[in-house]
C-alpha cells in the first residue's frame, strides 16, 4: 500500500476527548492504583486523597521506595494501603513490544516499569470483578474528592475518563520545547489521573514505550469514548536537565504522534504501513527543525537563555535519535502491539476470579 496523504504532527488532539462535561449520576472506584520509583514522601498527596475518599490505595513501588516504607507512611496516614515491589516478570505475560531486540536500539536501552506496574493494576481488577479503577501518578496533586467522584461518574458512559494538568503540562521534552520557542502547544489525556472502566472485552494494555498511556487509550481516542472530567496539578520539573530523556522519548513520541496524526484526520489505525511511517518521519523532522528555529529566534528575546539553551541541547539530541530510526522499525511495533493486544485479551479471558486484593497477589506471586 502507498501512502498518499502526507500527515503532520498536530499540536493539539483535545477534540479527539469528550469535553461536554455533562457528568450524570454517581460512582465509585473500587481502588486508586499508584506507580511509584521515588521517595516515600512523593506519595502524600496520593495518600491525603484516599484518606478524604476512603478508597483502598495500591502501590507498585521500584527503585527509590519499597513496599514496608509505604505500609509504615499508609499506617501513619490511617489509609487502607495495599503495597508490593515489583519483580521482573510478575503478570504471567510477555509482550513482543517489550522482548523484541531491535526495538530497544531505537529507545536508547530504554526500560520503563511503568508500564508494567499500571498493567498489573488491570489485572487484579479483572480477577477481583472490579468496574472502575483511578489510576493517579505520584507527582499529581490537588486532586479533590469531587473531582474523583466527576472522575468515577464519568464512567457511566465511557471507557476512560481522564484530568488534564492545568497549570504545568504532561508533554514530552519536544512538545515542551515547541512551546518555549512560542509554538501554541496543546495539552492531551494521560494516564497521570485517569479513570479506567475494567468489566470490558476491549479492555487494552500498556506497551513498554514512552507515551504508553496514549496506545493504551489509542482505541478510545478514535471513537471519542475519553471523557475530560476536570483539571489535575502535575509537579514541575526540568524537561531539559538531561538529553538523554528527548532521546529516551524519541522513539514513543514519534510513534503516537503518528497515531494520532491519523485520528486528528479521521483515519483509524487499520492501514498505517511503512510508506505511512516514511512519510510521517519527515513531518517529525521537520517538526523538531522548526522547534530549534523558534529557540534559536526567541534566544536574545528572552530573559531565561539558559533554559533556552538547555532546550536546544535537547532537541539536537532528538533529532540525532530520530535519524536512527527507519520507517520499518516504526510499523514492527505497530503489528507487534497489535499481536500483543490479542495475547493479553486472551490471558486476561482466563484469569480466575478471587475475592480480595491479597489473594490476587498471592496468585500473581507477590508479598
Amino acid at each position: 500500500m502507498t501512502s498518499h496523504w502526507i500527515p503532520e504532527q498536530n499540536a493539539s488532539h483535545l477534540h479527539l476527548l469528550d469535553s461536554s462535561r455533562r457528568i450524570d449520576g454517581r460512582a465509585r472506584f473500587d481502588a486508586i492504583v499508584v506507580p511509584t520509583n521515588r521517595p516515600v514522601q512523593w506519595l502524600r498527596d496520593c495518600l491525603g486523597l484516599a484518606r478524604e475518599t476512603a478508597i483502598p490505595l495500591l502501590v507498585v513501588c521500584s527503585k527509590r521506595v519499597d513496599r514496608h516504607q509505604v505500609i509504615e507512611a499508609a499506617a501513619r496516614a490511617k489509609v487502607e494501603a495495599f503495597a508490593v515491589d515489583l519483580p521482573a516478570d510478575s503478570l504471567g505475560i510477555s509482550f513482543a513490544t517489550s522482548t523484541d531486540d531491535d526495538l530497544p536500539a531505537v529507545s536508547s536501552g530504554r526500560t520503563r516499569d511503568l508500564s508494567t506496574k499500571r498493567n498489573l493494576g488491570l489485572v487484579i481488577a479483572r480477577m477481583l470483578g472490579w468496574q472502575r479503577l483511578m489510576f493517579l501518578d505520584d507527582d499529581i496533586f490537588d486532586v479533590s474528592p469531587g473531582d474523583v467522584d466527576a472522575l468515577a461518574a464519568a464512567l457511566n458512559d465511557h471507557s476512560v475518563s481522564v484530568l488534564i494538568p492545568g497549570e504545568y503540562p504532561d508533554n514530552s521534552v519536544a512538545c515542551h520545547a515547541h512551546r518555549l520557542g512560542g509554538g501554541k502547544q496543546g495539552k492531551f489525556a494521560g494516564a497521570g489521573a485517569m479513570g479506567v472502566r475494567c468489566d470490558r472485552d476491549d479492555l487494552a494494555f500498556f506497551p513498554n514505550i514512552y507515551n504508553d498511556d496514549w496506545f493504551f487509550f489509542a482505541e478510545e481516542a478514535a471513537s471519542h469514548r475519553i471523557a475530560l472530567a476536570g483539571e489535575s496539578r502535575q509537579r514541575e520539573y526540568d524537561p531539559y536537565a538531561d538529553p538523554r530523556r528527548a532521546v529516551k522519548e524519541e522513539f514513543g513520541d514519534l510513534l503516537a504522534e503518528g497515531l494520532y496524526a491519523r485520528l486528528d484526520a479521521h483515519r483509524g489505525i487499520p492501514g498505517v504501513d511503512v510508506a505511512y511511517w516514511a512519510d510521517f518521519i519527515k513531518s517529525r523532522r521537520n517538526f523538531l527543525n522548526r522547534v530549534a528555529d523558534s529557540l534559536t529566534r526567541h534566544l536574545d528575546s528572552r530573559q531565561d537563555d539558559r533554559t533556552i539553551r538547555s532546550a536546544q541541547v535537547s532537541i539536537r539530541a532528538a533529532q540525532g535519535q530520530l535519524e536512527q530510526i527507519r520507517p520499518e522499525l516504526c510499523q514492527k511495533f505497530i503489528d507487534l502491539w497489535q499481536a500483543d493486544m490479542i495475547r493479553w485479551r486472551r490471558y486476561l479471558a482466563v484469569l480466575p476470579h478471587l475475592e480480595s486484593i491479597t489473594s490476587a497477589l498471592e496468585y500473581l506471586g507477590l508479598d
